[in-house]
């Protein structure tokens, strides 16, 4: 399984429990290379999960990380990365850290995550978030971290690119695939699912509403194969999740209604043409419900457009938003670094 860090999938055909061996081995390869920048081997992999989430960090993830107390070991890091040019200040007080130079990211294997950003605030808190989220679950099952993985991964279920979200690269790279950069967490062999992490920082939900867009195609893919999404988002303050669950519940709805129109569609060519007996009660009672839902001018003309041009079968993983699932993560840590990041 040949693949390169655009996430373009050269070959694919291998199973998951292979691709989780691959996964861990490439990580710790990036990490090897860029200990080699003269780096401990801890600090190395801190460096490199940074790297890979975002490139922005504070001192207490790095403690978090690698399990040592304020001190000596940060201190060393931290002025051993800025000597070599692999880190900058990125604000005031206190220091949120940028990850910079070519030789980290050639040793990473991945470009600079922020060059070219212009949301410094929001792309740096988004960036924190997702990296203490991935520090509370190592250990706890498959993180796809590189676009690579991720479509390697989905590949591995016969998922095709046509269905990852995708952003316009440049005439060298073509596409990118999963440009958000978030990380994608992965149950093992024999039950699968999906888990999409979403980080909130902003003051409106169209980023949750792109992002839930974007995947749209995924999650019925998946859906057509019997696989579970779990939609997992972030946020620092209880109040931001009300927008957000308001904009899952929409997107959710406006799934489950076009899904069921194909359905509200068949039920009433039978009571149009009083085929009766090929009604059941609950047919009847979800004929009635479905009425409700879809009694309006617009669906009535497609309606007649169906039925005149010919019964089309629904999209097979169509109804994926039934078997889609929400959870909200507070993230109660300090994110004041980011905040007072210049815009």
């Amino acid at each position: 399984m040949a693949r390169d860090d655009t996430g373009r999938v050269s070959a694919a055909g291998t199973d998951t429990k292979e691709l989780d061996t691959a996964i861990a081995a490439d990580f710790f390869r990036r990490a090897k290379r860029v200990e080699a920048l003269g780096y401990r081997s801890a600090d190395a992999e801190f460096l490199t999960a940074v790297a890979l989430l975002g490139g922005f960090f504070v001192r207490r993830q790095y403690r978090a990380f690698s399990g040592v107390g304020a001190g000596s070991a940060e201190v060393r890091l931290v002025g051993r990365a800025m000597t070599n040019g692999h880190v900058r200040v990125n604000g005031r007080t206190p220091a949120l850290y940028r990850l910079c130079g070519a030789s980290l990211f050639g040793a990473v294997g991945c470009d600079d995550p922020g060059s070219g950003a212009g949301r410094a605030r929001r792309v740096a808190k988004q960036r924190l978030l997702v990296l203490d989220y991935w520090i509370a679950h190592i250990g706890e099952g498959r993180f796809l971290l590189t676009a690579a993985h991720k479509a390697a991964y989905f590949a591995s279920l016969g998922i095709g690119e046509d269905c990852f979200p995708a952003a316009a690269g440049n005439r060298q790279t073509g596409r990118r695939f999963f440009p958000e950069g978030f990380p994608i967490g992965a149950s093992g062999p024999g039950s699968e699912s999906a888990r999409f992490t979403y980080a909130h920082a902003g003051s409106s939900a169209h980023g949750m509403e792109r992002h839930l867009a974007s995947h749209e195609p995924l999650a019925a893919a998946l859906a057509q194969r019997g696989i579970a999404c779990e939609w997992v988002v972030l946020a620092d303050t209880e109040a931001q999740f009300a927008r957000l669950r308001d904009a899952w519940r929409r997107w959710r709805a406006r799934a489950e209604r076009d899904w069921s129109e194909g359905e509200y569609f068949e039920l009433r060519r039978l009571v149009d043409k009083r085929r009766w007996q090929q009604l059941s009660r609950e047919n009847v009672e979800r004929y009635a419900y479905l009425s409700n839902l879809h009694g309006t001018a617009a669906a009535e003309q497609r309606y007649r457009a169906w039925a005149r041009d010919g019964a089309q079968p629904r999209n097979p993983g169509g109804d994926f938003a039934a078997s889609c699932r929400y959870r909200e993560v507070l993230m109660e840590f300090d994110y004041a670094a980011a905040d007072a990041a210049s815009r």
